[in-house]
């Protein structure tokens, strides 16, 4: 087995598209009950529980990355694929550092926020790091998505063999 490393561009792709399943499943479950909420205290006919809708569709992404990111390292997303989020000194995020690095990495409140040049932007910063495929989020709190999924390493085949012989 290997050591951990950077993980890629494109797992790190994967775990965000996960982690968007997850996230809009949650929103999707705050704003159900919200709505039931809504129905029953008033029948729903306050203008009030559009800004709770809203609200939440801001806050639940942010608080799905924050929360796991400082209590596990990693997002379900990330948890799937086998990535998991350290500081560049090896330790695990703060709940602080969690917590900048889901405001800059919540691509949802980016888009709510019609800052769509952000998602563009962080993309950018992780294409121009080649070694280590770090964006926005990843800089501003010195932390690195890391790769720690087992790697069988295979033993060379023997001088002497039939594999060795017809190579």
């Amino acid at each position: 087995m290997t050591q951990p490393r950077p993980a890629g561009l494109g797992i790190r792709l994967g775990s965000r598209l996960i982690d968007l399943v997850f996230g809009a499943l949650i929103m999707a479950a705050g704003n159900f009950a919200i709505l039931i909420v809504a129905a029953i205290i008033d029948g729903a006919e306050s203008e009030n529980w559009g800004a709770a809708l809203a609200v939440n569709m801001i806050v639940a992404p942010i608080l799905y990355e924050w929360i796991q990111l400082a209590l596990y390292g990693k997002t379900l997303g990330k948890r799937v694929l086998g990535l998991h989020v350290v500081r560049t000194d090896g330790s695990p995020l703060s709940w602080s550092l969690a917590g900048v690095r889901a405001l800059l990495n919540a691509p949802y409140v980016s888009y709510l926020l019609l800052l769509f040049i952000l998602p563009l932007i962080n993309l950018a910063f992780m294409l121009a790091d080649s070694s280590q495929r770090r964006g926005m989020h990843s800089r501003a709190t010195d932390t690195l998505v890391m790769d720690v999924r087992p790697r069988i390493v295979y033993p060379p085949a023997p001088m002497n063999s039939p594999a060795a012989e017809a190579s």
